[in-house]
């Protein structure tokens, strides 16, 4: 097996690339929303548009517990669940999470 494979160093450039980004943007979770981002131990970061990103993994229920969070505090706000209507468009008083919701590698 050759070690220099350049699709081998393509994959760990990108590895390492990806690693370096998330470091390097990580903020704290803040706003509306960033109780449930700690409950799924999100990290936070900001897109290039200046709107926070929470970013989590599918484990141990965590988008359930997540859904449930967002979806609480919409109503306690007298607004609709957007996880029950399906309008994630959010409203001018609470626009929805953007979120990047990652899956581990032994989810089948």
């Amino acid at each position: 097996m050759n070690s220099s494979s350049p699709i081998a160093t393509a994959v760990l450039i990108a590895a390492l690339s990806a690693i370096g980004v998330l470091n390097a943007v990580a903020e704290p979770c803040t706003g509306p929303f960033a109780s449930c981002a700690q409950s799924v131990s999100a990290v936070c970061s900001i897109d290039p548009d200046g709107v926070q990103r929470m970013t989590y993994w599918d484990v141990d229920a965590n988008t359930m517990s997540f859904q449930r969070c967002v979806g609480g505090i919409y109503v306690s706000r007298g607004l609709p669940n957007p996880y029950v209507t399906g309008n994630t468009a959010g409203s001018p008083e609470l626009p929805f999470p953007r979120t990047t919701l990652n899956y581990p590698a032994n989810n089948p």
